[in-house]
């Protein structure tokens, strides 16, 4: 065991299956690390519940039981578990979704609760900007936020609110894929009337209704979460806590903290964020589709879009009908140029046909363009539809094509 913070130790052995590697994360409630089978070398992300301020680790007849600090505690940890079994049933329960963490199996041990997930590698939007030191480009924010929306919108045809949405929970994978994370803070709620609810906070993002345990939550308010969300991750700025929006503070408009924002835009987010829930977006649907309406109402023009995923770094370009893209490493050569030792000097060639809808991905380099299907072949072409990708050499170098 860790003496320090009481986390368990490399190699320990859980449910006489997992072996853990290293800590993930530390939070209030629980604590995640990366485990190994042992049967199969296949690696999982391990939640055990963990309440800080309730409980402590303790060496007994070998195993490092968790046990309440004292009596007063023993309640509260108690009904902590359960909170904490209820999340798992949930993710269980949402494992056809793609954009949400599979739970893989859940188990007793050590007096505490486990819960067993796919190890989801890439990073959290919150520590992607902090390496990158930058904001998100809007259009892959876009994506995000709809990817996150319509996940959100059938957790709550369930009746299920997250209640914690944020840069911290949205994990954007080496693919490109999003995953939503933490159902800690999950709770059933009744549309037709007010249930009493625990109070979780997170200031910025969590809209008046949270800051009270009868406050209407409903799925208004996941949707100024993630409009909270999306404020964030193309500015930089963190929202204004909602007590003090709610007192009359006005919050920078989106549109004048970055120019490639559109007013259009800007007006959804302010709508989504509407400190009154009844006067805000009520469901996520409905703010899927203003939002989409919002950002298409950028141009008129719909134009083909080639963005690329490099080791997890994103960049998009927009070209014109019938021009011929070239991709390498040569800057002098290239319209796209890629900083890599093998991506060849004129590496591909990449055209949109209008008339086909359709791009022509030409491979002009021995070391080879992919696609899903397999390698293109040096001076050979494939066509593909828009939402396909392709990658040069291996997929750390991934492009994905769209037209709109």
């Amino acid at each position: 065991m860790d003496i320090n913070n009481g986390s368990l130790e490399n190699g320990y052995i859980l449910d006489q299956k997992y072996s853990i590697k290293k800590i993930l994360g530390i939070g209030g409630f629980g604590r995640t690390y990366l485990a190994e089978s042992i049967w199969t070398g296949e690696d999982y992300a391990i939640k055990e519940y963990f309440p800080n301020d309730w409980a402590v680790r303790s060496y007994n007849d070998g195993r490092m039981i968790l046990m309440p600090k004292d009596g007063e505690r023993k309640e509260l940890f108690a009904h902590g578990l359960s909170i904490f079994v209820d999340e798992a049933k949930i993710l269980r329960g949402l494992s056809d979704d793609d954009a949400v963490v599979d739970v893989k199996d859940f188990f007793y041990e050590n007096n505490t609760g486990y819960i067993v997930m796919e190890y989801v590698r890439g990073d959290t939007l919150a520590n992607f900007m902090k390496k990158t030191k930058s904001v998100i480009d809007p259009d892959v924010a876009e994506a995000i936020i709809i990817s996150v929306a319509k996940s959100m919108s059938k957790i709550h045809s369930l009746s299920l609110l997250h209640r914690d949405i944020s840069p911290d929970n949205i994990m954007i994978q080496p693919d490109g894929k999003v995953k939503l994370i933490d159902f800690g803070a999950t709770r059933i709620y009744a549309l037709d009337k007010t249930v009493d609810m625990s109070v979780m906070i997170k200031p910025g993002f969590a809209p008046m209704e949270q800051y009270s345990k009868s406050g209407k939550q409903g799925p208004w308010t996941d949707v100024y979460a993630l409009a909270a969300t999306y404020y964030f991750i193309v500015s930089g700025n963190k929202p204004l806590i909602a007590s003090d929006r709610y007192a009359g503070v006005a919050q920078p408009q989106l549109w004048e903290l970055n120019s490639y924002i559109s007013k259009e835009v800007s007006d959804v987010i302010e709508h989504a964020m509407e400190p009154d829930y009844k006067k805000r977006i009520q469901t996520m649907d409905a703010f899927a589709a203003e939002f989409e309406k919002a950002y298409r109402h950028i141009s008129n023009d719909v134009y083909p879009h080639i963005m690329l995923n490099i080791n997890g770094r994103f960049k998009k370009w927009k070209f014109l009908s019938g021009i011929v893209i070239k991709i390498g490493r040569a800057e002098s050569e290239c319209d796209i140029c890629i900083e890599e030792p093998d991506v060849s000097r004129v590496h591909c060639e990449v055209v949109y046909d209008n008339a086909l809808n359709q791009f022509r991905v030409t491979d002009l380099s021995k070391n080879g363009t992919y696609t899903r299907s397999g390698l293109i072949g040096k001076s050979k072409y494939v066509m593909l539809n828009t939402g396909e990708t392709f990658y040069l050499v291996d997929e750390s170098i991934k492009f994905y094509l769209e037209v709109r």
